[in-house]
């Protein structure tokens, strides 16, 4: 189950196969250009010790240490090079107000302000963005990993053993996800116990998390802007700067420079001991920073604050030397993640809206069960095998899910093998796209189950953002041209598109796959060829949408809404949700091997 995008197994050393001291060192060294960093050394040590007891008790330890610098990422395109393309002045990054760098925050979209002067005895409205920060200067580049286990394992009977393992691992470092975050003392902690036999386990095992100092770059930079001015302030700020410089003949793009410096000032500057303490406040708190004289900035906090739970139990039992007409093999799962709310990355469902963002409440759960069956079966003198399974899942947010599996391997002479499959998989949302209530500075990314909508509308009561900008676009076009705001919005109101989007779904893949495999030439000449095609439906994504506050979509009102002007009129969601679209991809590959020196074995 949810194992569409591969799945990983780990196995480990027994202590009663091997035993005693082991140690390794590795070093290497990166940053050797020392364009972004001084050249670091990356350093790992690792020791393991095992011991057993009259092959009955046995006991391992592993410890690992890590530590590096990671590249910090500054490539400075500009996501946003049309943002003002009618005014060939504001062309190129150097002079776009409205730039929005690859690896900077705090200059996205949900950071736009719409600015209006009169330029050559028009009106004109501008796209401008928020300065924002450098990714390199909000990050620390060290990375850190600690990771321990200790494992205790006793042989029952020679043919059953009983182990228990408890893993610690503490790590530093940067993950990328829809946003950068900033690990910081993160702790994971697993205990685990598992009881395995000749052709069965049976096994459980918790996960503790504990994320520390973390944070998300995202609303840390939001909330170190808004810190100095609120936006509306910041562009009204701009703007007086801006029609003064227009006015005194100052060329358009050098206006724009002078307009931001001063909407700028005041604003804490990397490196500096405010900008530090600043950036501790903000990474520090889950519910946002409120330095005075202006009020709480509309974004929750940087904090990444979990500390959420995982439990697990899963059995399988290898039943062919008891049914002998065919091979049978089945097992059971069952997961449930319990999450403790911050108020900001998850919430308490049952809250009243205007308290959801308090940290603290119920926990919340998220549950799957699951089981399956698979029968195998060799014919023609083992010629043919022929394989067949059938699992059901079952999230209590979702139908049960069946997913069924036929392969055939045929064996024509010795070294002649044809296989073939076709499979269905279904993956249920993840914990994040199904749960997050988080608020990325002036937008809130929500999972895609149907109650966290209720009460907020951006399911089918929003406008894409997609078209909001088109439509923007369009409307200080026809301002520049005579028009007023209003009547520019009311006449482009049919490039608003309403989202009506459905409640978050399993995302679903039907593969085909053929292959044929020979070992020819006494063993020397490998031929290796595949072919697939699967079919996706459902893919998992997100679309930013907004939801206007005067009247439900269609209306004038709601129209009006949309103004870049009105934004304090719209609430931005960047919503989990499915794919309309049905997806294909195929391919093959062809592999050929030649032993040179020794036959192939």
């Amino acid at each position: 189950m949810n194992a569409i995008n591969g799945m990983a197994n780990l196995q480990t050393k027994s202590p009663f196969l091997y035993k005693g001291l082991s140690i390794y060192q590795k070093i290497g060294v990166n940053h050797v250009d020392g364009i972004d960093y001084d050249p670091s050394v990356l350093t790992e040590t690792a020791i393991r010790y095992a011991h057993a007891w009259k092959d009955r008790f046995a006991f391992k330890i592993n410890a690992s240490y890590l530590r590096g610098t990671d590249w910090r990422a500054s490539t400075p395109t500009d996501q946003n090079g049309a943002a003002n393309s009618r005014f060939p002045a504001l062309n190129g990054a150097q002079n776009n107000p409205a730039y929005d760098a690859w690896n900077k925050y705090g200059d996205e979209n949900n950071n736009n302000v719409s600015v209006g002067v009169t330029l050559n005895g028009k009106n004109e409205t501008f796209n401008v963005r928020r300065t924002g920060y450098w990714e390199k200067d909000l990050v620390n580049p060290t990375v850190e990993n600690i990771k321990a286990d200790l494992g205790l394992y006793w042989r029952i009977t020679p043919k059953a053993e009983l182990s228990y393992t408890y893993r610690f691992g503490e790590m530093d470092g940067l993950f990328q996800r829809g946003n950068k975050i900033q690990l910081d003392g993160v702790v994971v902690q697993n205990h685990k116990l598992e009881l395995r036999g000749t052709d069965y386990f049976v096994r459980g095992y918790v996960m503790l998390e504990n994320t520390g100092d973390s944070y998300n770059l995202k609303p840390l930079t939001d909330n170190l802007d808004l810190s100095n001015k609120s936006n509306n302030a910041w562009r009204d700020a701009f703007k007086a700067r801006l029609q003064t410089e227009i006015n005194a003949g100052t060329e358009l793009a050098e206006a724009m420079r002078r307009a931001r410096a001063t909407a700028d000032q005041g604003r804490v500057l990397p490196g500096t001991p405010e900008f530090e303490a600043l950036k501790t406040r903000s990474s520090a708190s889950t519910t946002g920073i409120m330095p005075p004289p202006f009020p709480a900035p509309a974004t929750g906090g940087a904090w990444l604050d979990q500390h959420s739970r995982v439990y697990h139990v899963d059995a399988q039992w290898d039943l062919s030397r008891h049914v002998k007409l065919f091979n049978l093999l089945v097992g059971t799962d069952g997961r449930l993640y319990e999450v403790i709310p911050d108020g900001n990355n998850f919430v308490d469902f049952t809250k009243p809206l205007k308290d959801r963002t308090t940290p603290g409440g119920k926990n919340v759960h998220y549950k799957k069960f699951g089981g399956f069956a698979q029968v195998s079966k060799t014919f023609f003198e083992e010629k043919l095998k022929l394989v067949g399974s059938l699992r059901v899942d079952y999230n209590p947010e979702f139908d049960p899910k069946i997913n069924p599996r036929i392969a055939a391997v045929y064996t024509l002479a010795q070294k002649h093998n044809f296989r073939a499959s076709w499979q269905n998989g279904f993956r249920f949302p993840a914990l994040f796209e199904a749960l997050s209530f988080v608020n990325n500075g002036n937008v809130r990314r929500v999972g895609g189950l149907s109650y966290i909508n209720d009460g907020l509308g951006y399911l089918e009561n929003s406008y894409t953002l997609a078209s909001v900008n088109t439509f923007n676009n369009a409307v200080n076009k026809d301002v520049a041209e005579g028009l007023t705001a209003n009547d520019a919005a009311l006449k482009n109101k049919a490039l608003l598109d309403i989202t009506a989007l459905s409640p978050t779904r399993p995302e679903k893949i039907n593969s085909f796959e053929v292959g044929y495999r020979s070992v020819l030439l006494g063993n020397k000449f490998v031929i290796d060829a595949d072919a697939y095609y699967n079919r996706y439906d459902g893919f998992l994504g997100q679309v930013e949408v907004a939801v206007p506050a005067t009247d439900k979509v269609g209306t004038d009102a709601s129209v009006l809404d949309m103004l870049a002007a009105n934004r304090s009129k719209q609430t931005r969601y960047r919503v989990y949700t499915n794919a309309k679209n049905t997806y294909d991809n195929y391919g093959a590959s062809l592999g050929l091997t030649y032993n040179f020196y020794k036959n192939g074995r």
